[in-house]
């Protein structure tokens, strides 16, 4: 069916209406897709806004922290370098907290082991230590002074350190201990391992002893062989130093010491 107008003629746009409509919906939709973009622009303003307000404060926050962390840094070093010593006691309250001086005063040193050490006896065990076994390690030194002491308190031996050490050395043979008649002790010292040697005579004296020789009362270096040594009963061997003891009933089988 052709469409005509009013004065007869056919329509050239039947359907411009519906056209019309189409043009106008499509316009709408390209207005909401604009509403929709700039919603979408806007939302992501704010968001990045309120993100560049939280890296400010945690910024903020991290300075602050750093901020603390220096002056304490600072506090410490200062507390450091300058301490604060605690007040020292009065004497008045040192007394009163000791009950007095009274049993200080009145005390008899001489009762001390330490106070009644004899420094000949002890000049006399340290040289025995140091012309012996000087170069020996700790343990073989103590051992040298182990026979030392075992034969002050043997029957068979004198009663003394010093008696000990040069018993025969007035004799040109005899001597117990060789340094004592062969001149080594007048060779130049070792300052530095007879003053170790000497804080070593002095502990043991004091009662700082071990019995690492196993009570032997003999000992020669291990490059010798002794006849006497055939007699005797062997009871250990430490560094290079071989040492012994009298026979008895009951007969140890020597074996190397600790060391």
């Amino acid at each position: 069916m052709t469409t005509r107008n009013k004065y007869g003629f056919q329509d050239p746009h039947p359907h411009w209406t519906l056209r019309s409509l189409l043009a106008a919906g499509g316009v709408a939709a390209c207005l909401v897709a604009t509403a929709l973009s700039i919603t979408t622009l806007g939302t992501r303003a704010e968001e990045a806004k309120k993100l560049e307000l939280a890296i400010a404060s945690e910024v903020e926050l991290a300075a602050e922290f750093a901020n603390f962390m220096t002056a304490e840094t600072i506090a410490a070093r200062e507390s450091l370098l300058t301490p604060r010593p605690k007040p020292a006691k009065q004497v008045v309250s040192v007394l009163a907290d000791r009950g007095g001086a009274d049993e200080f005063v009145n005390f008899d040193f001489t009762l001390l082991t330490v106070a009644r050490l004899d420094a000949e006896e002890r000049k006399c065990l340290t040289q025995a230590i140091y012309y012996e076994a000087r170069s020996e390690p700790r343990v073989g030194q103590m051992a040298v002074a182990d026979v030392v002491l075992n034969r002050v308190a043997s029957p068979v031996y004198p009663n003394s350190v010093c008696e000990v050490v040069f018993q025969g050395s007035q004799r040109r043979t005899g001597c117990q201990f060789s340094f004592t008649c062969d001149g080594s002790i007048d060779a130049r010292l070792n300052k530095r391992k007879w003053r170790q040697t000497d804080d070593l005579a002095g502990a043991i004296l004091a009662g700082v002893r071990a019995p690492v020789s196993r009570n032997a009362t003999h000992y020669h270096a291990n490059y010798v062989s002794p006849s006497w040594s055939l007699t005797l009963t062997p009871t250990a061997t430490i560094g290079s130093h071989k040492f012994y003891r009298f026979p008895s009933r009951r007969t140890v089988a020597a074996a190397p010491a600790a060391m």
